[in-house]
C-alpha cells in the first residue's frame, strides 16, 4: 500500500462516528465560558496601566513597561503551555493556566512595588496566552469534521463577548467615582476594577472539571480504554442510545500512539519537546510551519491592540486626510494604552465609546465564519478578508466623513478577524495530535515578541501604520493560501 493510500486509510478510519448533539453543545458551551473568562482580562493592563501610572506616580515611559511585560509573558506562555498539553494532556492544562490568571490579577490588585506589578503582568500573560493556545487544541479534538471550523469561530465569539463585556464594565467603573463620590478621580481604583474582570477566570476554573478528556489525545498515549469509553459516551448522549451500541470498537490505528511511557522527569520533558519542535520543521510539515508563523507574525496585533490602533487613528486624523504623511498623526503605544484618561482626574469617555463602536466589527466577522466556513470552505474566507480588510484599511488615508471612516475601520477589524480565527482553524487541522499542542504554540511566538518590542519602541505616522495593517493582513490571507484546506475532510493524523 502506498503512502498516500495507507494515510488516506488512516484518515477514514478516524471518523469516530460519535454524531452530534447534546454532548458537543454542552462542551463547546463550556469551552466558550472558558474563552469568555481570559476576554475578560484582554483590557486589563491597558486600561490599568494609565491608572497605575497615577497612583504611584510614574511618569508615561514606566508606565508602559507593564504593557510590554505582558506581551512578553504571552510569547513564553503561548509556547510554554502549548508543548505542556503535548506532554501532560490537554483538559489538565485548562485549569492551571485559568488558575494561574486569576492568582495573577489577584496579585496585581494588592501589588505595590514595580517588580510585583511586572511580575504580576507577565504571569497574567502566560496564563491567557496558554489558556488560548490549550482550549482551542483540546476543543477541535472533540469536534466531527463537518463543524470544526463553525465550533471554533463560536469560541472566537464567546471571546468578543468577553472581551466587550470587559471594556463595558472598565468603561463604567472608571469614571463611576467621580460620579458617585463626587470627589476627586482615586487611581486607586484600578485595583477593584483588576480583581473584578479576574474573578470569572476562578468560576471557570472551577467548572472546567467538567470537562471529559480529549479522546484523540487519550489514543495518542495509549488510553484506548479511556478514548472508547469517552466516544460511547458521546455516542450514548447524541443519539440517545445505548453505549454499547456505539460501532466502533477498534481504534489502535486511528491515532498514531506515544512510543514512550507518560511518567517521566523534566528532563524527559525537554527532550521530548525538543523532538516535537524538530518534527514542525521537517516535511510533512516544513511548509505549513513556516506558513503559519509567517501568517500569525502578520496578524501580530492581536484583537485588543488592533482595535486599540484603530480607534487612535480614528480619533487623530479626524475630519483630515493623512496622505501626506506629513507628520502630524503620530502613533505610539503610550497614545494608544494610556490616552484611556486625560489625566489623574478625567477619564477619556470618547476613547471608550469609539473603541466599543468599531469592535463591533469584530461581532460581525465571527458571525460570518459561524454562518458558513463549513460550507464554503476556509480558502474563500481567506481570500475575502484580504481583499475586504485591505480595501477598507487603506481607504481611511482619504478625506471621508466620520461615519464612514468609523465603518470602514469596522469591516477592517471584521476582516481582520475573519483571516486570524480561519488561520487558527487551517494550523489546527493540519497538524497531528502528537504536535498540535507545540506548534501551536510555537506559530504564537513571534508576534507576542513583536508586539512586546512595538510597544518599548515604536514611534511612527499614521499613513505608515494604516498601510502596514493593510499589507499585513493581505499577506496572510496569501500566505494561507497555501496550506491544505481540510474543509469535510478528516485532521492530519
Amino acid at each position: 500500500m502506498s503512502f498516500l493510500k495507507l494515510e488516506k486509510y488512516t484518515l477514514e478510519i478516524c471518523k469516530f462516528n460519535a454524531g452530534w448533539g447534546i454532548w458537543h453543545y454542552f462542551v463547546v458551551a463550556l469551552c466558550g465560558l472558558l474563552s469568555l473568562a481570559e476576554a475578560s482580562t484582554s483590557l486589563t493592563v491597558p486600561t490599568v496601566a494609565p491608572l497605575i501610572a497615577c497612583d504611584l506616580k510614574l511618569n508615561r515611559d514606566q508606565a508602559t513597561m507593564p504593557i510590554a511585560t505582558s506581551s512578553f509573558g504571552m510569547a513564553v506562555g503561548a509556547f510554554l503551555f502549548g508543548t505542556i498539553s503535548d506532554v501532560a494532556g490537554r483538559r489538565k492544562s485548562i485549569p492551571i493556566t485559568t488558575g494561574i490568571v486569576f492568582c495573577a490579577s489577584a496579585t496585581l490588585s494588592f501589588a505595590q512595588a514595580h517588580f510585583l506589578i511586572n511580575l504580576s503582568v507577565f504571569m497574567l500573560g502566560l496564563g491567557v496566552a496558554g489558556n488560548n493556545i490549550v482550549l482551542r487544541v483540546y476543543l477541535i479534538e472533540c469536534l466531527p469534521m463537518r463543524k470544526r471550523g463553525t465550533c471554533l469561530a463560536v469560541i472566537d465569539m464567546f471571546w468578543m463577548v468577553g472581551y466587550l463585556s470587559a471594556l463595558g464594565v472598565s468603561w463604567s467603573m472608571m469614571p463611576s467615582v467621580i460620579r458617585i463620590l463626587r470627589q476627586q478621580f482615586r487611581p486607586s481604583s484600578w485595583r477593584v476594577l483588576v480583581i473584578v474582570c479576574g474573578m470569572p477566570s476562578l468560576v471557570i476554573a472551577c467548572i472546567s472539571g467538567l470537562l471529559p478528556p480529549s479522546p484523540r489525545y487519550s489514543l495518542h498515549r495509549r488510553r484506548t480504554r479511556q478514548a472508547l469509553k469517552v466516544l460511547q459516551q458521546m455516542y450514548a448522549i447524541n443519539t440517545s442510545t445505548h453505549a454499547n451500541t456505539y460501532p466502533i470498537r477498534d481504534l489502535s490505528d486511528c491515532v498514531r500512539p506515544d512510543d514512550e511511557d507518560e511518567h517521566g522527569s523534566i528532563r524527559r520533558y525537554f527532550t521530548k519537546t525538543w523532538k516535537r519542535v524538530h518534527r514542525v520543521y521537517k516535511p510533512p510539515y516544513k511548509r505549513i510551519t513556516l506558513c503559519g508563523m509567517l501568517a500569525c507574525l502578520l496578524h501580530f496585533p492581536g484583537f485588543t491592540w488592533l482595535a486599540l490602533w484603530n480607534t487612535h487613528v480614528l480619533q487623530e486624523i479626524g475630519s483630515d486626510h493623512v496622505v501626506s504623511g506629513n507628520g502630524t498623526c503620530n502613533i505610539s503605544v503610550q497614545n494608544m494604552a494610556l490616552d484611556f484618561v486625560r489625566s489623574c482626574d478625567e477619564v477619556n469617555e470618547a476613547r471608550f465609546g469609539l473603541l466599543s463602536l468599531v469592535s463591533l466589527g469584530y461581532v460581525l466577522g465571527e458571525t460570518l465564519l459561524i454562518v458558513g466556513i463549513d460550507v464554503v470552505g476556509r480558502r474563500p474566507y481567506l481570500i475575502f478578508s484580504g481583499l475586504a480588510g485591505g480595501v477598507a484599511s487603506l481607504a481611511l488615508i482619504f478625506r471621508l466623513h466620520h461615519a464612514i471612516r468609523v465603518t470602514l475601520s469596522s469591516i477592517f477589524l471584521a476582516a481582520y478577524a475573519i483571516g486570524r480565527t480561519t488561520t487558527c482553524v487551517l494550523l489546527l487541522e493540519n497538524y497531528p495530535t502528537a504536535l498540535r499542542g507545540t506548534a501551536m504554540g510555537l506559530t504564537r511566538i513571534l508576534p507576542h515578541l513583536t508586539i512586546f518590542a512595538l510597544q518599548l519602541f515604536l514611534r511612527t505616522t499614521c499613513l505608515l501604520s494604516i498601510i502596514i495593517a493593510s499589507t499585513s493582513l493581505m499577506g496572510a490571507a496569501i500566505v494561507m493560501l497555501l496550506v491544505p484546506d481540510l474543509t469535510r475532510l478528516p485532521m492530519k493524523e
